[in-house]
């Protein structure tokens, strides 16, 4: 071969290498654009998917990297996110950026009280990445019931994306944490707004419709979500309620009868069969529904109520003597535990208030929110002396219920 046809050779050689490498790196970057567009959907699992393929040619870009990382974090891929991370800061990604990464993963793991302090101040001083800390920051401040920091940080996420369904939501949620019930409506209308397809979101704000006591709104949201969530139990509850405000009594009732026969004990919806006796039947109806409710739900305060207006309409004093009591000693925990929650808000560290706040949870029967609350404490205070106790105490009590109810059978 002469030197001139080695010469061309090695240039075709040569060409073929470089088309390679550029249809290569039009690949990568095809990948790595519908990733941005799967992220603008919030559909991560298929930016994650995007994302993978266009490292597999783009090995060496940090920033890919970090874009993939923080995907695999959001989508609580967590150890594939350390994974990212670690390529990024060996291929010199910037630090900053990395920094936040580990504070938000390390937040999505569990430890918020090592983080709060740094990435409220981002938030507060308008970081360009206030969105991405605040979705991360808002479940756990709930979770924590750090109402003010969760105030704060949903505030200055509208201020960023005025029109982001999810912090709409969160605003919703501590607004009626805060028991501002017209705010947290108006909140989840917008949202509602934003995202009308969202159906959890509509039934949220049907909810907070009928504690407005607007049922022809809220009947028309239930209306809406029925043909797409079906008979469940929430959709035929709510729909009975709007029609027993609406002096509906015969739909309330037979849409009560099709829950029921699905769900016999299930305690709201014998609640509301009660509340339907006694405004539209009579008081001795009523007393044998709400005494079934009472039975699933011996704590909660509508049911007493209810239950001593149809013992006193019956003249029946010594038992509405008793169910009075109760309901005082209701009425004195919620006193105390307003003030105790306004007081974790303003010193929310303080494990013995929120141990507090679970005891008085799990004495009126809310054992999810009650341990909720005991586990807090616990995370501030591993050794808190009676947030253990009553833990013991009230597996004690779980597991006598059990023997119990095994004994019946």
């Amino acid at each position: 071969m002469t030197i001139s046809r080695r010469h061309w050779a090695l240039r075709v050689i040569l060409l073929l290498l470089i088309g390679t490498g550029l249809a290569c790196h039009a690949w990568a970057h095809l990948h790595y654009r519908a990733a941005q567009s799967a992220l603008a959907r919030r559909d991560l699992a298929e930016a994650q998917r995007h994302l993978a393929q266009s490292l597999k040619v783009w090995f060496w870009r940090a920033d890919t990297y970090l874009l993939a990382a923080r995907t695999a974090r959001r989508a609580g891929d967590f150890d594939q996110a350390n994974t990212y991370l670690r390529r990024c800061r060996a291929l010199g990604g910037p630090e900053e950026a990395l920094d936040l990464e580990y504070k938000l993963l390390s937040v999505q793991q569990g430890d918020l009280v090592g983080q709060e302090g740094s990435l409220v101040n981002l938030v507060l001083q308008g970081h360009p990445d206030t969105p991405l800390i605040a979705e991360v920051l808002m479940p756990a401040f709930l979770q924590a019931f750090q109402l003010r920091n969760a105030q704060e940080c949903v505030r200055c996420w509208l201020e960023k994306e005025p029109e982001r369904v999810e912090a709409w939501r969160y605003h919703a949620k501590v607004c009626a944490h805060l028991q501002n019930g017209d705010e947290a409506l108006r909140s989840y209308r917008r949202a509602v707004e934003l995202g009308p397809e969202d159906d959890e979101l509509r039934l949220q704000l049907a909810g907070e419709l009928i504690h407005a006591h607007q049922p022809q709104q809220a009947l028309a949201q239930f209306a809406y979500l029925r043909p797409r969530l079906g008979d469940t139990p929430q959709v035929l509850g709510g729909l009975a309620c709007c029609h027993r405000e609406l002096n509906h009594p015969d739909e309330a009732r037979q849409l009560l009868e099709r829950l029921l026969a699905k769900e016999p004990r299930n305690g709201l919806a014998l609640q509301e069969r009660g509340r339907l006796a006694l405004q539209f039947e009579s008081a001795a109806e009523a007393e044998k529904w709400l005494r079934r409710a009472a039975a699933e739900q011996p704590a909660e305060r509508e049911v007493l109520y209810g239950l001593l207006q149809c013992l006193k309409q019956l003249h029946k004093d010594k038992e509405a003597a008793q169910v009075q009591a109760q309901l005082a000693q209701i009425d004195a925990d919620l006193a105390r535990l307003a003030v105790v929650t306004r007081q974790i808000a303003a010193t929310p560290h303080d494990a013995g208030l929120r141990c507090e706040a679970g005891q008085i949870m799990l004495r009126n029967g809310q054992e999810t929110e009650g341990l909720r609350w005991l586990a807090s404490a616990l995370h501030e205070d591993p050794s808190h002396v009676d947030t253990l106790q009553t833990l013991v105490e009230h597996m004690k009590k779980k597991e006598v219920e059990k023997e119990k109810g095994r004994g019946e059978e």
